[in-house]
């Protein structure tokens, strides 16, 4: 898809960045291409938060089984393209948290003081990922639960929720007061998904309701297809995407550019102090 530029952003695809938007409207702006280089390119930008749902590489039992069958480099899953360097459980631990790990680092950075970093996870790699993401300098502030109402697959006690990890930059202010650790929403199903591991607009929705003010300017380093950015224009906000697959680029463009943004540069009305925002500590 070729660039649609309105500058909405304020961005402009700035020379000094070296990348240029994959998809631009007036209130989204996607690009392709490694989260932790972008993030570290970009100047100039002062978000109000981070929300994103990086792959959680935790589906195999043992470290060996990550992706088996294409380690050599004569493995012809490998060669023809098959074993992808991020797809499934194909990045070990290891790596998974050293990559997140760089993301909040630059997060850190990006971030309004003062404000958070949601990054989506599930059980089994939250022993890793909590005090190694607690490294980045942000803070770790709360574990958020978000309850699917039925359980997946599985034996004994099945899984039926997801976590969702906040750090934050400071003293938390929020947007509103209505917040709660708790998000119940039913999964996407499965005939409706653009990526296999979809999120509900109405989850990442109840999160910038409560994060976010209306006009803010949010960031999803682990794009997908673009629900985060869908959720953000429908809102009112601004949003950032970026993301590696150019395919589900494509996904997350074609889905933004149905959508009409609620977004209205002169709205003052929303501010983090006052009315229903609150600091907590």
């Amino acid at each position: 898809m070729e660039t649609e530029t309105h500058n909405g952003l304020g961005l402009g695809a700035p020379p000094c960045w070296g990348f240029s938007p994959y998809y631009e409207d007036a209130s989204v702006t996607i690009f392709h291409g490694d989260c932790v280089e972008i993030m570290r390119a970009m100047r100039g930008v002062e978000l109000d938060a981070i929300i994103t749902d990086p792959p959680y590489c935790s589906g195999g039992s043992l470290e060996a089984q990550k992706n088996t069958g294409g380690q050599g480099h004569r493995s012809e899953r490998l060669q023809s393209g098959e074993v992808e360097w991020f797809s499934a459980d194909n990045m070990t631990t290891g790596g998974l948290v050293w990559l997140i790990r760089s993301v909040l680092v630059e997060s850190r950075r990006l971030l309004k003081p003062n404000r958070s970093a949601f990054v989506f996870s599930d059980w089994r790699m939250i022993p890793f990922l909590a005090p190694a993401l607690e490294s980045s300098g942000l803070r770790y502030r709360n574990m958020i639960v978000w309850d699917k109402g039925s359980a997946g697959l599985g034996m004994g006690f099945k899984p039926a929720h997801e976590i969702i990890l906040e750090y934050t930059n400071g003293a938390t202010e929020y947007a509103a007061k209505t917040g709660q650790n708790v998000i119940r929403s039913k999964r996407v199903n499965t005939s409706e998904r653009d990526h296999a591991c979809q999120k509900p607009v109405e989850v990442i929705a109840k999160i910038l309701e409560v994060a976010t003010v209306h006009g803010g300017t949010i960031i999803d380093p682990f794009m997908g297809s673009g629900t985060m950015l869908l959720a953000a224009k429908q809102l009112g906000r601004k949003a950032i995407g970026i993301e590696l697959n150019e395919g589900h680029c494509e996904s997350a463009a074609k889905r933004c550019s149905q959508e009409m943004s609620l977004y209205c540069p002169n709205d003052q009305s929303d501010r983090m102090a006052g009315g229903e925002a609150g600091r907590s500590e």
